[in-house]
């Protein structure tokens, strides 16, 4: 009888291991899916942009409309505009100096968002402004 009853306690050791690990088998998983699917504070954007124009030039050979957005970092993103109506000036100074030529090759607006970026950061004395882009472009070329 003895022997009867060791083997019916060993199958319900053997039964509470089983529901041991299935246990803790359960709050693995649960742990881990909680860990992977909790919300993390999405990070902030590391830069910023500020809208500039709309602007209208006119030119004897050309006419142009356009709006900009001024890119800098998310910690000088006040600087555009503390100083809105210098790069306004500065911005009109570049559009209506554009070559119509340069403007109209392969690679012209990108030549033209460049160069309004280098005048902004030349004029200011500053590298605040990481780049000045096109968000809105018409251009009219004038017979001559």
């Amino acid at each position: 009888m003895s022997s009867a009853i060791s083997k019916a306690s060993s199958q319900d050791n053997f039964v509470a291991y089983i529901a041991a690990v299935v246990v803790l088998s359960l709050v693995a998983i649960f742990v881990f899916t909680w860990s992977q699917t909790r919300t993390v504070e999405p990070a902030r954007p590391q830069i910023s942009y500020t809208k500039f124009g709309p602007y209208q030039i006119e030119t004897q050979n050309f006419s142009i409309a356009t709006t900009l957005a001024v890119q800098t970092s998310s910690s000088d993103s006040r600087w555009p505009t503390s100083n809105k109506d210098v790069l306004n000036v500065i911005f009109r100074k570049v559009l209506a100096g554009t070559d119509m030529k340069t403007l109209r090759s392969p690679n012209g607006l990108q030549s033209l968002q460049e160069a309004l970026t280098e005048a902004s950061n030349n004029a200011m004395h500053t590298n605040f402004v990481q780049a000045v882009w096109l968000t809105d472009f018409v251009f009219q070329a004038r017979d001559s």
